[in-house]
């Protein structure tokens, strides 16, 4: 969705300015491809305008960025689903996962903006509670708490969709 931190993620990952980054929703129009090559994995990021409701879009390049941000969860071998931390699980997001479930794509749920919350011993658990209470469909997708504008667990983020993207490849 929008304002979640996904053109500062790809930002950060590439250690380069590729999206523009402001406060304001909506920012991202276009989407922006970009590869990226860390210790022999090749990823190809594709940053790519938040989906929103359909009452919340009423401009027409805001319509055929929501399409063109579906056809390229579609597309995906794996798809990057980011929640605000902050805001916590919104019906939208609920909703964008269950069109990557739907569209059987392999997910990692990423929270984003983890360094803004407030933590005790038990928050990550209770995090990934609701998130598993609230999107009981995505039950398989593994969870990576992060903060994109800090760099906060890249690594592991990373790691994380090479593994998803291998056990995707996996045949029974």
């Amino acid at each position: 969705r929008p304002n979640v931190g996904k053109s500062t993620l790809l930002n950060r990952l590439l250690d380069q300015e590729r999206s523009i980054v402001t406060p304001a929703p909506g920012t991202t129009r276009d989407a922006v491809d970009a590869e990226l090559e860390r210790d022999g994995h090749r990823f190809r990021l594709v940053d790519t305008a938040g989906i929103r409701r359909k009452g919340k879009t009423k401009l027409l390049a805001e319509k055929l960025s929501v399409i063109q941000a579906r056809k390229h969860l579609e597309r995906s071998d794996v798809a990057l689903l980011m929640i605000d931390a902050v805001e916590g699980v919104s019906a939208l997001d609920t909703h964008i996962g269950g069109y990557a479930h739907e569209g059987r794509r392999s997910v990692v749920v990423v929270v984003n903006k983890w360094d803004a919350i407030q933590k005790c011993p038990t928050t990550t658990q209770d995090y990934t509670q609701t998130i598993r209470r609230r999107m009981k469909y995505l039950d398989y997708a593994p969870i990576v708490f992060i903060s994109a504008q800090k760099g906060q667990r890249l690594g592991k983020l990373l790691g994380t969709i090479v593994e998803v993207a291998a056990a995707r490849q996996y045949r029974v």
